[in-house]
Order: structure tokens, then sequence, then C-alpha cells
């Protein structure tokens, strides 16, 4: 196979848990570009692959300067927060978080796994800010 086709089970998966503020947030993810080379030459985008454990969020409320981030959920039910406003996302559904959008995602259910990707445009620019929940 060329270096530039992986299959998504030999990405190897990471698990990241910090804290910020009040908050405590879990995430196994699979870097995708990175496995397809987005280090040492940036590529247009970032593909990750997400899985959050029951009632969890990979992060606090953010908002990017540039970035804009697509996610199609796999797998599980979510919590989408954009701008304040909080709707349910289930398998199959896709929405994009703009630039500037204040947003977050987390897991709905108390027992189920959530799995979704995440694609985002890179920028050189981007810097993002947290706000508290």
């Amino acid at each position: 196979m060329p270096d530039w086709i992986i299959n998504k089970d030999d990405v190897p998966e990471e698990r990241q848990e910090w804290s910020w503020k009040s908050g405590r947030y879990t995430r196994h993810r699979k870097h995708i570009s990175v496995a397809l080379g987005n280090t040492d030459e940036q590529h247009p985008f970032d593909v990750e692959l997400t899985r959050l454990p029951p009632s969890t969020s990979p992060c606090p409320v953010h908002a990017h300067t540039h970035r804009w981030e697509f996610f199609i959920v796999m797998s599980g039910q979510a919590i989408v927060v954009r701008d304040g406003e909080e709707s349910v996302a289930v398998e199959g559904d896709c929405f994009m978080q703009p630039a500037n959008i204040r947003h977050r995602i987390r897991n709905a259910s108390d027992t189920e796994e959530l799995a979704y990707y995440v694609i985002a445009n890179e920028h050189e620019e981007d810097s993002g800010q947290r706000f508290e929940a």
C-alpha cells in the first residue's frame, strides 16, 4: 500500500486527560492527518477520530479565531453547544462549528461511548480562547 493511504485501524490511539479551571476533560483520539504526515509539511486540514467515554467532554466551551470544524457523528449521542444553544446530534448527523463561534461537544450518554470524526481547516494564525461553561 502506498504511504499516502492508511487504514484508520492502523493509526495509534492516544488517551488525553486534562483539566482547566473546574473542568476535567477526556478523549481517545486517532490523529489521522498526523499519521498521513501532517507534521513537517502542514496539510490544509486536520482529521481526527475521537471517542468520548460516557458523560465526558474533550474540552471546555471554546472558539477558534480562523479554524472551522466539521463533525460527523459515527456512534452514540452528543450534546452540541453552539453560542450557548444546546442541540442533540446522533449517529449519521453532521454539523459545522465556524470560526469565532463558542462551541463544545460532549457525550450525552451515561453508559454508551460517543465516536465522531472532526475535520478542521488548518490556519497558521489560528488561536483559541476557552470559556467557562
